[in-house]
């Protein structure tokens, strides 16, 4: 039998249910799925989780937009930002974030800033980051992509623009970085970290994929060290709060 909920809502759910009240994420511009993790977990089990965007505070959408930079998102929150404001938190460390990336590689590294040629000379080049202090200073983070490809998950990014793990538990030592990712969710499967070699292992494989599926769509060697477990699947309350409540246009069902 088909699943009733498309691979966005259940990234949205899945994510949402690691998140913990009190705390204080991020995440960046383009974040219609973590933005629905966030809300919905606001929803369920974390009333008081805090959430610092981009350029504003503790939002309360009626529906979820593209860009979390769009002004008619930015209107329901707390408080608006500046950039000062915005970069200072950031410095001080959230307790998660969440990243894309135009590629990941098997250690969790992010390239958001060209592919292909140099920095100088890019065969394309992409959006970059404003602010990098995220991943290094907050306490984990969630890797959150639209596409499960070889062209995404890469054996090295091209440029480093948000470290992961770097080369690995020495180079991480060397690097002082306290933080990582936790989470790498896509529309295929849910991968973390092996805790010895920080290389990317599969763990939950998604009800319309599988395990050779997603092997063959990673561009790298992906630890498999076990049977993974099928990706928990939404309740009936989640699904029904996050098609009400936080997406009521159905964003993350097209």
């Amino acid at each position: 039998m088909s699943p009733d909920y498309t691979p966005a809502e259940l990234q949205a759910v899945f994510l949402s249910r690691d998140l913990r009240d009190h705390e204080l994420g991020a995440a960046g511009a383009a974040a219609a799925i973590p933005m629905a993790a966030m809300l919905l977990a606001r929803l369920t089990h974390a009333p008081d989780l805090q959430i610092a965007g981009e350029m504003f505070v503790n939002p309360r959408p009626k529906r979820l937009w593209s860009s979390m930079l769009d002004d008619r998102a930015l209107g329901a929150c707390e408080a608006a930002e500046t950039f000062l404001e915005l970069f200072g938190h950031s410095h001080r460390g959230l307790d998660f974030f969440f990243h894309g990336g135009m590629q990941v590689d098997a250690h969790g590294n992010i390239n958001l800033h060209h592919v292909g040629g140099t920095i100088d000379r890019p065969m394309m080049r992409g959006p970059g980051a404003a602010n990098v202090s995220y991943a290094a200073m907050s306490k984990r983070f969630y890797i959150v992509t639209a596409v499960h490809t070889p062209r995404t998950f890469v054996p090295r990014v091209d440029f480093v623009t948000s470290p992961g793990y770097l080369d690995g538990p020495e180079s991480v030592r060397a690097a002082g970085l306290t933080g990582g990712p936790r989470f790498c969710v896509t529309p295929l499967a849910v991968m973390d970290f092996d805790p010895v070699t920080l290389r990317m292992r599969l763990r939950h494989v998604h009800p319309w994929s599988s395990v050779d599926a997603v092997v063959a769509a990673t561009g790298f060697p992906l630890i498999v060290a076990a049977p993974p477990t099928p990706t928990p699947r939404p309740t009936s309350d989640e699904l029904r709060l996050l098609r009400e409540r936080v997406d009521p246009d159905g964003m993350l069902r097209r």
